[in-house]
C-alpha cells in the first residue's frame, strides 16, 4: 500500500466555532490532511508518539473517511439513478396511457359514425314500414270495397 503524500501533525488545535456538534465532540481534534479534507483525531494522543504509529493512525483514518465519502457517493448516485428510472418509468406509463387515450378516441369516433349510419338506416326503413303499412291498409281498403 502506499504511503499517504500528507505530513504527520507536530501540534493539534482543537477547532472551537462554537458549533453544537463540535461542544458534543470534545474528546476530538480535527486535524486537515488536505485542503478540505479533514479528521478527527482523540485529544489523548499525544504527539510525541512514534511517528509510525502516528503515521499508520492518521492513515487509517483518512481511508476510513474517505470510505465513508465513497459510501455516501455511491448511496445518493443510487437515489439519483432510482428517482431518475422512477420518472422514466412515469414517462413511459404516460406515454402508454395517452396512445390508449388516442385509439380509445378514435374507436369512440368510429362507434359514433357508425351508429349514426344505422340511425339513419333505422329512420329510413321506418318511414318505409310506415309507408309500407299504409299501403296495405289502403289495398285492404280497395279489396274490401270490390268484394
Amino acid at each position: 500500500m502506499s504511503e499517504p503524500n500528507f505530513s504527520v501533525p507536530t501540534s493539534f488545535q482543537v477547532s472551537n466555532d462554537g458549533s453544537q456538534e463540535e461542544e458534543k465532540k470534545t474528546g476530538y481534534v480535527n486535524y486537515e490532511v488536505e485542503p478540505g479534507f479533514t479528521i478527527r483525531l482523540r485529544k489523548n494522543i499525544d504527539p510525541a508518539m512514534d511517528p509510525k504509529k502516528l503515521r499508520r493512525i492518521v492513515s487509517n483514518r483518512v481511508a476510513a473517511q474517505k470510505s465513508r465519502w465513497k459510501k455516501l457517493q455511491y448511496i445518493d448516485d443510487l437515489v439519483t439513478k432510482s428517482r431518475d428510472l422512477h420518472v422514466s418509468m412515469l414517462r413511459s406509463q404516460v406515454e402508454m396511457a395517452s396512445e390508449q387515450k388516442r385509439c380509445l378516441e378514435r374507436e369512440n369516433l368510429e362507434l359514433k359514425e357508425s351508429m349514426s349510419g344505422w340511425i339513419q338506416r333505422f329512420i329510413s326503413d321506418q318511414g318505409e314500414i310506415e309507408a309500407n303499412t299504409a299501403e296495405i291498409e289502403r289495398l285492404k281498403k280497395k279489396m274490401a270495397r270490390m268484394i
